[in-house]
């Protein structure tokens, strides 16, 4: 029965011993802190936050999803501008980076300017990488763009926004 017992080796009892009675509270604290709160971890939180908001959003959420599925697999095409719009004075703009990229990629010039504004209110809503590939977007269409009016939208939300 004696045997049944893991036994240290010499090399972990000395080891054991070298540590200081403060060095093992330390883990002991930072152990237990790590088991009481997984949520400290950032994209932890935002994943949790996330999914909350899916579950609260109810059977809306469906046709919703459904709406962007058809709107991401119309971009390009020439019904994306009628979905694009059917859509915002249905759902109001969507929150996810991606499909408002695409509409930053629209030629329709108040869906641009609806979109800027929108990232400009809300930017603390978007996670970094969205940020970036938003703020990307956004330097590219201020060169691109053939309207004055949008390029100095863009121009003046650039300027606004905290980099």
């Amino acid at each position: 029965m004696a045997d049944d017992k893991k036994k240290l080796s010499w090399r972990e009892i000395d080891k054991l011993k070298d540590q200081s009675g403060l060095a093992k509270l330390r883990k002991k604290r930072e152990k237990a802190e790590r088991a009481e709160s997984p949520l400290l971890d950032e994209t932890k939180k935002k994943s949790y936050l996330k999914e909350l908001e899916k579950l609260f959003q109810g059977k809306n959420s469906k046709e919703m999803e459904e709406a962007l599925k058809k709107l991401h697999q119309s971009a390009g095409k020439r019904d994306f501008k009628k979905l694009a719009l059917e859509f915002i004075e249905k759902f109001g703009l969507p929150t996810d980076a991606m499909t408002l990229l695409l509409f930053l990629d629209s030629k329709e010039k108040e869906l641009i300017l609806k979109t800027i504004q929108f990232i400009k209110e809300n930017f603390s809503l978007f996670s970094k990488e969205d940020l970036e590939a938003l703020i990307t977007k956004l330097k590219t269409l201020r060169y691109t763009v053939t309207d004055p009016a949008v390029s100095f939208k863009v121009e003046k939300v650039l300027k606004e926004l905290p980099l």
